[in-house]
């Protein structure tokens, strides 16, 4: 899980590139439960597959579900939104359902504050 989640923090490369080699190493390595996220890494993953769903083929949503399952389904999640994550730009704390992470730079951000100057990343 460490290997996969370094691979979807490092913002080296664009967010879907990252999710791609993701998907493509967890299918290489039959599907093991040890190539799937957690933590931030799966709240990026999964929060950006709910937005683009229908963006990609069916091996992304495999994916998000077999990593969704993983951290607990929907028990997991949802005690997932409940944990607090600090603005990395005001320092406020907010609950992760009520707070944004950049794709680009990886960094929470509350809605108040928005994007970052010198990232293109997405806010999820």
């Amino acid at each position: 899980m460490v290997k996969s989640n370094h691979m979807a923090l490092d913002w080296a490369l664009p967010f879907e590139e990252r999710i791609r080699n993701l998907v493509d190493a967890w299918i290489s390595d039959g599907r093991d439960g040890h190539r799937l996220v957690t933590g931030k890494a799966f709240f990026a993953v999964y929060s950006w597959h709910l937005m683009h769903w229908t963006d990609h083929d069916i091996t992304w949503a495999e994916y998000a579900a077999a990593a969704f399952h993983n951290i607990g389904g929907t028990d997991g999640w949802n005690a997932m939104l409940r944990e607090r994550a600090n603005c990395q730009r005001c320092g406020d704390t907010y609950r992760l359902e009520n707070i944004g992470l950049c794709t680009g730079c990886m960094r929470y951000t509350c809605y108040a504050c928005g994007g970052h100057d010198s990232c293109t990343g997405e806010i999820l």
